[in-house]
């Protein structure tokens, strides 16, 4: 069964506030103008709340893949979207 768009969202949230711990407890935020679904599944872009409010590229996070959510919810982790789907 497929998950729905609120469901995969719900799944990636909760990932990104189980790895704010790694960024050494910087809030993140899901880019949501940068979400992208295909087959597969969504691809959850994020970054630091303060880059988002700021622009202070200090305070952004660099080299982070986006939240990938498979169309099945079985699989919630890093993912690299296909050069294709990025526009490339």
């Amino acid at each position: 069964m497929r998950l729905d768009f609120n469901s995969a969202r719900e799944l990636a949230l909760k990932f990104l506030l189980e790895q704010e711990a790694k960024f050494g407890g910087v809030p993140c935020s899901i880019v949501e103008s940068r979400i992208v679904e295909n087959e597969r599944g969504w691809y959850f872009p994020y970054q630091s709340v303060e880059f988002l409010a700021t622009g202070d590229i200090n305070a952004s996070l660099v080299g982070n893949w986006p939240i990938f959510v498979s169309g099945d919810g079985l699989y919630v982790g890093p993912g690299r979207p296909d050069i294709k789907e990025r526009g490339g």
